[in-house]
């Protein structure tokens, strides 16, 4: 049976932690702030922004929410420019999907490298990427934290990434190429990807399909870290087909319950690193 990654038990113990960080940096004048923008109206990234508004508020720290429910593209950018240059925000996030018509790239892109929190802009990108210092995607430290505090080691391990998003499977490569890891990269619809999945130590999984990974897909004692987020109605199923794949893993993350809860939280942690640079 494998040992459970609770995210939500662990972003509660990283919270206490950020509270006290904020406390830190309160006595000396700094007051942590994240700018939140939200551009239209769809119902689930409406509820991601609460929530990470919800775990600010718990850290102690300002949540600016700018909710636009038209804006162009210049509008966006400008929007941006100003968040940038206040002294008072330390960190900016943009919550993606935008809605048509707005440039993705461009928007995170305009992004100042010292407030992008979110970790999503090219030239963050590019730093991780040549093993520089920056923000590390959200996603990715949950990722790397939730293995570091549960004691598990990832060096020397073979890690193969389904699903090359530039949320996850794209700033995870990226990372991993610094590291002291072999890893291989598929995309969904690789026509042998099972032979790859197989062959993992750490199997990591972002393609957005209800139970793709199945039991017959795995090695026993894999590690399988699952960024699944597939709603059927309230309902929020993973990528993997954990209940049967939980048999033979050695750890598992849980949809809901995994990853999710601790990748705002670790959000809310750069969000602080941020404000913790801008004070020195």
């Amino acid at each position: 049976m494998a040992i459970i990654l609770d995210g939500r038990s662990l972003s509660s113990t990283i919270v206490e932690e950020l509270k006290a960080k904020t406390e830190e940096l309160n006595g000396r004048g700094v007051q942590p702030t994240l700018a939140l923008i939200l551009v239209g109206e769809d119902e689930y990234s409406r509820r991601y922004v609460e929530l990470k508004t919800k775990r600010c508020e718990e850290a102690g720290v300002a949540a600016q929410v700018h909710h636009h429910k038209q804006a162009t593209h210049g509008e966006l950018i400008e929007l941006i420019r100003r968040l940038n240059a206040d002294a008072s925000v330390h960190g900016v996030m943009v919550q993606l999907p935008l809605p048509q018509g707005l440039n993705e790239l461009a928007t995170v892109e305009a992004i100042s490298p010292d407030k992008d929190v979110d970790g999503l802009s090219p030239s963050t990108l590019g730093k991780i990427l040549m093993g520089e210092e920056a923000f590390l995607p959200a996603g990715v430290e949950a990722i790397t934290e939730l293995l570091r505090r549960h004691g598990i080691e990832a060096n020397g391990k073979h890690w193969v990434i389904v699903g090359l998003s530039n949320i996850i499977g794209k700033p995870l490569a990226a990372y991993l190429c610094n590291s002291k890891v072999a890893f291989t990269c598929c995309k969904a619809d690789e026509p042998e990807l099972a032979k790859y999945t197989k062959d993992a130590d750490v199997l990591v999984v972002d393609v957005g399909r209800k139970w793709f990974v199945t039991v017959d897909m795995v090695k026993r004692n894999v590690v399988i870290l699952d960024n699944g987020n597939n709603y059927e109605g309230k309902k929020v199923y993973g990528d993997v087909d954990f209940d049967n794949i939980k048999e033979v893993a050695s750890a598992i993350t849980p949809v809901p319950g995994g990853i999710g809860p601790l990748l705002i939280t670790m959000l809310i942690r750069n969000t602080l690193k941020a404000a913790e640079q801008s004070s020195r």
